[in-house]
Protein backbone atom coordinates (compact mmCIF):
# COMPACT_ATOMS: atom_id res chain seq x y z
CA UNK A 1 0.00 0.00 0.00
CA UNK A 2 0.96 3.18 -0.38
CA UNK A 3 0.36 6.04 2.12
CA UNK A 4 -1.48 9.50 1.31
CA UNK A 5 -0.03 12.79 3.02
CA UNK A 6 -2.89 14.38 4.63
CA UNK A 7 -2.63 17.19 1.85
CA UNK A 8 -2.83 14.26 -0.82
CA UNK A 9 -6.00 13.00 1.26
CA UNK A 10 -7.52 16.52 1.07
CA UNK A 11 -6.99 16.74 -2.93
CA UNK A 12 -8.39 13.54 -3.57
CA UNK A 13 -11.32 13.92 -1.40
CA UNK A 14 -11.95 17.75 -2.42
CA UNK A 15 -11.82 16.31 -6.00
CA UNK A 16 -14.17 13.25 -5.76
CA UNK A 17 -16.54 16.05 -4.31
CA UNK A 18 -16.22 18.27 -6.94
CA UNK A 19 -16.07 15.29 -9.82
CA UNK A 20 -19.86 14.18 -7.41
CA UNK A 21 -21.54 17.56 -7.65
CA UNK A 22 -21.02 18.07 -11.68
CA UNK A 23 -25.04 17.21 -13.33
CA UNK A 24 -25.35 15.24 -15.77
CA UNK A 25 -26.14 16.28 -19.89
CA UNK A 26 -25.61 19.46 -20.94
CA UNK A 27 -25.28 21.30 -17.74
CA UNK A 28 -22.29 19.70 -16.35
CA UNK A 29 -20.96 20.29 -20.06
CA UNK A 30 -18.21 23.06 -18.87
CA UNK A 31 -17.31 21.17 -16.26
CA UNK A 32 -15.87 18.59 -17.80
CA UNK A 33 -12.96 19.00 -19.58
CA UNK A 34 -11.12 21.48 -16.24
CA UNK A 35 -12.10 18.51 -14.22
CA UNK A 36 -10.74 15.74 -16.14
CA UNK A 37 -8.09 17.64 -16.21
CA UNK A 38 -7.80 18.00 -12.22
CA UNK A 39 -8.22 14.08 -12.34
CA UNK A 40 -4.95 13.70 -14.27
CA UNK A 41 -2.67 15.94 -12.33
CA UNK A 42 -4.04 14.80 -8.96
CA UNK A 43 -3.99 11.02 -9.98
CA UNK A 44 -0.36 11.86 -10.97
CA UNK A 45 0.66 13.63 -7.50
CA UNK A 46 -0.93 10.56 -5.44
CA UNK A 47 1.01 7.78 -7.44
CA UNK A 48 -1.53 7.35 -10.31
CA UNK A 49 0.76 8.43 -13.74
CA UNK A 50 -1.10 8.69 -16.48
CA UNK A 51 1.26 6.77 -19.31
CA UNK A 52 -0.29 6.58 -22.21
CA UNK A 53 -1.98 3.13 -22.97
CA UNK A 54 -2.26 2.01 -26.79
CA UNK A 55 -5.44 -0.09 -25.39
CA UNK A 56 -8.79 1.14 -24.79
CA UNK A 57 -10.55 1.19 -21.10
CA UNK A 58 -13.03 -1.55 -21.28
CA UNK A 59 -16.51 -0.01 -21.16
CA UNK A 60 -17.91 2.50 -18.64
CA UNK A 61 -19.38 -0.21 -16.70
CA UNK A 62 -15.98 -2.33 -16.78
CA UNK A 63 -14.26 0.14 -15.79
CA UNK A 64 -16.46 1.38 -12.87
CA UNK A 65 -15.55 -2.87 -11.79
CA UNK A 66 -12.31 -2.58 -12.74
CA UNK A 67 -11.57 0.36 -10.29
CA UNK A 68 -12.94 -0.69 -7.55
CA UNK A 69 -11.16 -3.99 -7.43
CA UNK A 70 -7.96 -2.73 -9.06
CA UNK A 71 -4.56 -2.78 -6.91
CA UNK A 72 -1.95 0.47 -7.57
CA UNK A 73 -0.56 -1.01 -10.61
CA UNK A 74 -4.05 -1.65 -12.04
CA UNK A 75 -5.40 1.72 -11.34
CA UNK A 76 -2.30 3.34 -12.76
CA UNK A 77 -2.91 1.17 -15.46
CA UNK A 78 -6.36 2.28 -15.92
CA UNK A 79 -5.88 5.72 -15.46
CA UNK A 80 -3.44 5.71 -18.65
CA UNK A 81 -5.76 3.60 -20.92
CA UNK A 82 -8.51 6.42 -19.74
CA UNK A 83 -5.79 9.56 -20.73
CA UNK A 84 -5.18 7.60 -23.96
CA UNK A 85 -9.12 7.30 -24.81
CA UNK A 86 -9.97 11.08 -23.40
CA UNK A 87 -7.41 12.09 -25.75
CA UNK A 88 -7.96 10.33 -28.71
CA UNK A 89 -11.90 10.08 -28.45
CA UNK A 90 -13.38 13.26 -26.53
CA UNK A 91 -16.82 12.84 -27.86
CA UNK A 92 -16.83 9.53 -26.47
CA UNK A 93 -15.00 10.54 -22.95
CA UNK A 94 -18.54 12.03 -21.00
CA UNK A 95 -20.01 8.20 -20.89
CA UNK A 96 -16.71 7.66 -17.99
CA UNK A 97 -16.94 10.72 -16.69
CA UNK A 98 -20.97 10.14 -16.09
CA UNK A 99 -20.68 6.66 -15.28
CA UNK A 100 -18.34 7.73 -11.89
CA UNK A 101 -15.41 5.98 -12.93
CA UNK A 102 -13.25 8.77 -12.27
CA UNK A 103 -14.99 9.29 -8.59
CA UNK A 104 -14.33 4.59 -8.22
CA UNK A 105 -11.05 5.38 -9.04
CA UNK A 106 -10.17 8.27 -6.50
CA UNK A 107 -12.03 6.25 -3.62
CA UNK A 108 -10.21 3.21 -4.63
CA UNK A 109 -6.84 5.51 -4.20
CA UNK A 110 -8.02 6.56 -0.83
CA UNK A 111 -8.61 3.02 0.11
CA UNK A 112 -5.04 1.73 -0.85
CA UNK A 113 -3.66 4.52 1.16
CA UNK A 114 -5.28 3.62 3.93
CA UNK A 115 -7.70 6.79 4.12
CA UNK A 116 -11.03 4.97 3.89
CA UNK A 117 -12.29 1.59 3.98
CA UNK A 118 -14.59 -0.08 1.59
Amino acid sequence: MSPLSAIETEQVRDLRARLNRVPKGPAGDKSVGPLSKGFFDVAARVGLPAPLADAPPPSPEAALAAATEADMAGLAALVGRLAAFRAASPEKWRAYFDAGVLQAILTRRLVLGGKERI
